[in-house]
């Protein structure tokens, strides 16, 4: 059996050009066909029957350098472009070319593909209901202050009454609203615009990153979705055949946050050293003790691809559990409190009205 190509020798090559990025639901989708066809025709017979096949223009492009490149003689690792495959999963396909069981790993590169599209797609499910719903009682509440409450201030100051503290005190957030709302506006957009900035300079990343990996409970989130991404990458590649070292270092850059990365380098430094990598582990932030248990196991036994396998579907099976109790409990929760703000505001209009009236039946019952 030939060894892998180390990661060096899967350079996107001289002179080639750059197709478009794909995105990774397209990915995982092109992985899969691919995986279907290498089953039961060469290599380059599967590439050309893609390339032929109508798809979206940038799948096209990348399809159509794929199969230049593998009618040129270069192999499949070598003609996917570095632009739209990762190192890890041109990696990968390498490992699989040199030790002849491209089609079984493929299936399992679009396995892990898109199982982490299924866990995203879950959690994106899971918050648009409670952000739909803030906003549009955000939206409400801020209408309300900003446009209704204004007109019935100015009658209450006609009137010359005297209003109860929580009448005066929603007014005042009116009128602020309404004098200086264009300076929070502005304000929060700057915010999120030095947010996007932060995000695109690597000490702001690692920073904002450290931050929300340190945040209660959503940080549990992050650290577990990550480590699903972890350990399936890392199963895979290990069962393609890479040494620990060498999986660790192409996994790095396709974790999605910089303490993970850093993690992740800082445990192949380890492994290179002699250190075991179950230990390890512990370098990577809140990882889950089922990670570390599974890789313990695997390790002593001889069976870690597969054990970091399972670890991936255990965590990802408590990640889907953990965030369907959390909305259950978050939305009754965001319904309360927000009704309870509309209902703060309806009640500081209607308590003058209701002194006044009380006032007007006493004159009327003393006359």
């Amino acid at each position: 059996m030939n060894a892998p190509p180390r990661p060096g020798a899967l350079g996107p090559g001289r002179g080639r050009s750059a197709p478009a990025r794909l995105s990774p639901s397209d990915r995982a989708a092109l992985v899969r066909e691919l995986a279907t066809l290498v089953a039961v025709m060469p290599i380059s017979d599967a590439v050309d029957t893609l390339a032929r096949q109508p798809s979206k223009p940038r799948t096209m492009a990348v399809l159509a350098e794929v199969n230049r490149q593998v009618k040129a003689g270069h192999s499949l690792a070598h003609a996917l472009p570095a632009t739209a495959f990762p190192p890890d999963i041109r990696a990968t396909v390498a490992a699989g070319e040199a030790s002849g069981r491209l089609p079984l790993l493929l299936q399992r590169l679009a396995d892990t593909l898109e199982a982490e599209l299924a866990l995203r797609s879950r959690l994106l499910a899971a918050l648009a209901y409670p952000a739909l719903l803030v906003l549009v009682a955000v939206s409400v509440i801020v209408g309300m202050l900003v446009f209704v409450v204004p007109g019935i201030a100015a009658q209450y100051g006609e009137a010359g009454a005297e209003l109860p503290l929580v009448t005066r005190l929603v007014l005042a957030v009116s009128a602020f609203l309404t004098r200086w709302g264009w300076v929070v506006g502005l304000l929060i957009l700057a915010g999120l615009l030095a947010l996007l900035v932060a995000r695109r300079r690597e000490a702001g990343r690692a920073r904002l990153d450290s931050a929300l990996l340190a945040t209660p409970v959503i940080g549990r989130f992050v650290a577990a979705s990550e480590a699903v991404r972890f350990a399936r990458l890392i199963g895979v590649m290990l069962a393609a055949g890479l040494p620990v070292a060498e999986a660790l270092q192409l996994v790095a850059p396709a974790m999605g946050t910089r303490p993970w990365q850093e993690g992740t380098l800082a445990i192949a430094g380890r492994v290179r050293a002699g250190a075991s990598f179950a230990p390890a582990l512990s370098l990577l932030p809140a990882a889950p003790a089922l990670l570390q248990s599974l890789a313990r196991s695997g390790e002593a036994s001889g069976r870690l691809a597969p054990l970091l396998e399972s670890a991936a579907t255990a965590i990802d099976r408590q990640l889907s559990d953990r965030s369907r109790v959390l909305l259950s409990l978050l939305e009754p929760l965001i319904i309360v409190v927000l009704g309870g703000v509309v209902g703060l505001i309806i009640l500081a209009v209607l308590l003058p009205i209701l002194r006044l009236n009380a006032i007007a039946g006493q004159a009327i019952g003393a006359s």
